[in-house]
């Protein structure tokens, strides 16, 4: 029990550090450097055009982030990787926000796996 608490923190700490890169970058309008930094996975589902539009578009319509608060954490290790999904409630100038993380780690570090963004503001304004 006490190894799968110290896994969960682990990806906590971890995950809250790549949270916070992410959004660094989406404010700064650092898009390509999202996808590039982003595992395959992340970027298999779409075209390139159609991710850098869809964060642009994220960016544009609810401003910069600013207050970011943890949820919800999931660990899942499989014979693909070890996956860590974590859920925030985040705060953007244009509204709030949940945002679902799923991280795959690799060489100790978290790569973007996939993004899911659920804003009224997204399609209100």
């Amino acid at each position: 029990m006490w190894q799968c608490g110290s896994v969960l923190m682990s990806g906590k700490k971890l995950s809250d550090a790549a949270v916070q890169h992410f959004h660094q970058q989406l404010n700064a309008g650092q898009y390509e450097e999202i996808y590039n930094e982003a595992d395959d996975g992340f970027r298999s589902g779409e075209t390139h055009e159609n991710i850098v539009k869809f964060l642009e578009a994220v960016h544009k319509k609810l401003g910069n982030s600013r207050d970011t608060d943890f949820v919800n954490i999931r660990v899942n290790a499989t014979t693909n990787g070890t996956f860590t999904t974590t859920i925030y409630n985040t705060t953007f100038d244009g509204g709030p926000s949940s945002e679902t993380f799923t991280w795959v780690k690799s060489s100790g570090n978290l790569k973007l796996y996939s993004y899911n963004i659920e804003s009224k503001a997204l399609i209100m304004n």
